[in-house]
């Protein structure tokens, strides 16, 4: 019978000591099984492990303190390539502007090749297409041209994320991070799962049934962390049977009627309702 537990999240009382080898972690695995079945068969002598780290939003005081956030400045478009496309747009809408970029695209790709590709497809457009609609009516109504033309960056906040190498990379729009740890050929290895992006939500369902097929003989260790708004890592619990968010279970990896219910009946699911700044996080507990 499933039984729900509640952590209760003070980020002052939690503790930032923990066993250093559940991080001690050699390279990202490339060479997996393709099929859930296929890697609970291939590590399930293999020492498998989780780490999941809830992450918290950064604290927006910090944004410009360079200790938390890399910032690094990346050219853009100058007002007067930017006004082009906003032009045309405005002509053509969204829609009808896009097919017929579409076929302006299809219209000057030979002569890009032609001429080995020296400057970028897009320039052909704006030279022989947008400017000629749009450059006039530009320059008679913005008047400083220097300003115009000039050449812009904007800045790029780039939170860090201070895990040991190589797991310090990670995808920020997930709210969790989820590792899937064995040992392989005398190092550990892993993969990462999240709901960022289809192949992480791939990676996140495909290892989290296998790793449940796994649970429901040899109970496989996870450890839960947060990664707080000030950019440090805290340790919440450790559990000794399968835990793991509930959240994306199944997307870009589909298990077909009952199946998936099945594979997951030994696992417990984690859950939370505060994706700013965590306050509880919920257990459903099958097997703990």
């Amino acid at each position: 019978m499933a039984v729900n537990k509640n952590i209760k999240i003070n980020k002052s009382k939690l503790s930032q000591e923990y066993d250093s080898e559940i991080f001690s972690i050699s390279e990202h695995a490339f060479d997996v099984p393709n099929d859930h079945k296929a890697i609970a068969q291939e590590l399930k002598n293999k020492n498998p492990y989780t780490i999941t780290v809830i992450i918290n939003n950064l604290d927006p005081k910090f944004w410009n303190n360079k200790k938390y956030v890399e910032k690094t400045q990346v050219p853009i478009q100058s007002r007067y390539m930017e006004l082009l496309y906003k032009y045309f747009f405005i002509e053509f809408g969204h829609r009808e502007g896009n097919e017929l970029y579409a076929k302006w695209l299809d219209k000057y790709t030979a002569l890009w090749k032609k001429e080995k590709m020296k400057n970028e497809l897009d320039d052909y457009i704006i030279k022989n297409e947008l400017e000629p609609r749009y450059k006039e009516r530009i320059l008679k109504k913005y008047k400083n041209h220097e300003k115009l033309f000039k050449p812009r960056v904007e800045i790029n906040r780039k939170r860090y994320y201070n895990l040991p190498s190589p797991l310090n990379h990670v995808d920020w729009r997930n709210p969790y991070d989820n590792i899937f740890v064995w040992q392989g050929d005398g190092k550990k290895v892993f993969r990462k799962g999240g709901g960022g992006s289809s192949g992480g939500r791939e990676t996140n369902s495909k290892f989290i049934f296998g790793f449940s097929l796994i649970n429901k003989t040899k109970p496989i260790k996870s450890f839960l962390f947060l990664y707080g708004s000030d950019n440090e890592l805290y340790f919440i619990k450790e559990f000794f049977s399968l835990t793991i968010p509930r959240y994306d279970i199944g997307w870009n990896y589909y298990l077909k009627g009952k199946e998936a219910e099945k594979t997951l009946s030994e696992t417990n699911l984690i859950e939370w309702r505060d994706f700013n700044e965590l306050k509880e996080v919920n257990v459903v507990s099958n097997k703990d």
